[in-house]
């Protein structure tokens, strides 16, 4: 048995449909509700909930082509892998880069926000301190968020299940906030206010779009973690779809009750106007303006806690799925004899998002990760058609996109085209990230791969013999990633003795 087919199985499929769409759901659901709302309205006004829509719509192509893909090879490392195996080690190195890096600067950005929220709820009960650590002085935010960051690297160096168990706890609880906030907005707020719809005109719509993009990042993260999700025939579109479909209701009626409360000129530079609302809600119902504030503030550590939780957990398998392929080393490729998990690939992303919060400054960086994977998300719409249009017949996923091969289309172009609309240093910096992803595979990757892409097969450069065995394995691998049953009974080498 090949060595990378040997390792995967290692790992157990112990997540169901609830912690894969809770992962989905809670890494979406934090800068789209918490940060984004005032700055968004200034953009676009109350057609910034279009805006939202229209992002839904995009993140909704590329999850139902992700879904296919996912189906077809659940395995660890999810879009990363669908674009190596379907596009070749070159874009493969593109695509891991940009997903784990993205990953990295966003999960950065999520535990610096958790120590600000942190912070804001210490405020009531002490001055949250600062701390001098040589030539850097720490703020409580980087304080903060480096306990948050140990916590959350720790919990997912122990353990998948708890990690899934943690991520549940966390966005149940965030949901219930948000559903009180909803209940009290829809009572409260005016829809006159809504009037006009476009004050800054239709032209800022897709701007609009591409500045709030950075809430729909987390869907995706769903398919790195395939390979531990049970039934991930049947688990994985559903998780896929629905995370999407969720947060994009929820984002379009959070906006709308935001702005029929409050008029945009008064929120437009606050990234605290969801909690600002819910004073002035809560003030209204129940003459406690501080209740609505405070429950919203915990509301934005439990909404960071599960966007940083959650990342690291999609940040870590895409370098362990990268090692596995040997575009990274494959010393990555090792799995905790206690623990079952990819401890070497947990340790090196967690290091790497320590080092940012101390760093401190990570907002220009997580804006980048917008613009990776939007390059990543057309890549996987392009992976799709490959497949479907070379002669691999051992390429025969449960579940299809339907509209083939439109959806495909019509996902890369939006994805592709969005990019257009983001700020030049943003699109700089993430080509600039592109561009060192080619020189790695130039410089170490090529060596050491082989390219039995689907796209090689289709050019005539593999036979499809060649690709069946890259996409499926031998045949008892096979029997690990159907319903994940050799794995989670104990069957195979590495299975013995659970």
């Amino acid at each position: 048995m090949p060595a990378d087919i040997e390792s995967e199985t290692q790992l157990e499929r112990t997540l169901g449909f609830t912690e894969a769409l809770m992962i989905g759901v809670g890494t979406m659901i934090g800068a789209g509700i918490f940060v984004l709302p005032g700055p968004a309205a200034g953009v676009a006004g109350p057609a910034i909930a279009l805006s939202f829509v229209i992002g839904g719509g995009i993140a909704l192509l590329t999850a139902l082509s992700a879904s296919e893909l996912a189906t077809a090879m659940p395995r660890a490392g999810g879009s990363y892998h669908f674009i190596n195996e379907g596009l070749g080690p070159l874009f493969g190195s593109i695509a891991g880069f940009g997903n784990w890096l993205g990953l990295a600067f966003a999960s950065a950005f999520y535990v610096i926000g958790f120590g600000s929220y942190l912070g804001l709820l210490l405020e009531a009960i002490v001055t949250p301190p600062s701390l001098a650590l040589g030539p850097l002085t720490l703020e409580f935010a980087q304080i903060g968020g480096l306990i948050g960051g140990v916590l959350f690297i720790a919990v997912n160096y122990v353990s998948t299940e708890e990690t899934g168990n943690l991520q549940n706890l966390i966005v149940f609880g965030l949901l219930g906030i948000l559903a009180v906030f909803a209940l009290l907005g829809a009572v409260a707020a005016d829809l006159s206010t809504l009037t006009p719809f476009t004050p800054e005109g239709t032209g800022a719509i897709l701007p609009g779009t591409a500045l709030v993009f950075v809430s729909y990042l987390g869907f995706v993260k769903i398919t790195t973690i395939a390979g531990e999700i049970k039934e991930p025939s049947r688990n994985l579109p559903r998780a896929l779809i629905g995370s999407v479909l969720l947060v994009t209701v929820m984002y379009a009626v959070i906006m709308v009750i935001v702005l029929g409360v409050v008029d945009r000129g008064d929120i437009a530079e606050s990234e605290t106007a969801v909690a600002d609302v819910a004073g002035i809600l809560f003030g209204e119902f129940f003459g406690v303006a501080a209740v609505g504030v405070g429950l919203l503030t915990l509301a934005g550590l439990l909404a960071t806690a599960s966007s940083a939780n959650a990342s690291i957990l999609a940040a870590s398998r895409i370098n362990y799925a990268m090692g596995r392929d040997r575009i990274f080393s494959p010393k990555l490729n090792e799995i905790h004899d206690r623990f079952n998990t990819p401890y070497k690939a947990i340790l090196l992303t967690g290091g790497l998002i320590l080092l940012f919060v101390l760093i401190g400054d990570v907002a220009v960086l997580a804006k980048a990760a917008s613009v990776l994977h939007l390059v990543v998300y057309g890549l996987v719409n392009i992976a799709l058609i490959v497949f479907r249009e070379t002669d691999a017949v051992v390429y025969d996923p449960p579940y299809r996109v339907p509209l083939y091969p439109w959806v495909p289309i019509f996902g890369a172009l939006s994805s592709f085209g969005l990019i257009y609309f983001m700020d030049p240093i943003e699109i700089a910096l993430g080509f600039a990230f592109v561009v060192l992803s080619v020189g790695w595979y130039f410089a170490y990757a090529r060596s050491r791969t082989t390219d039995d892409s689907a796209l090689a097969a289709l050019q005539g450069r593999r036979s499809a013999d060649e690709v069946e065995m890259v996409l499926n394995g031998p045949a008892e691998a096979n029997n690990t990633v159907e319903d994940g049953s050799a794995i989670e009974d104990g069957d195979g080498p590495e299975g013995a003795g659970r």
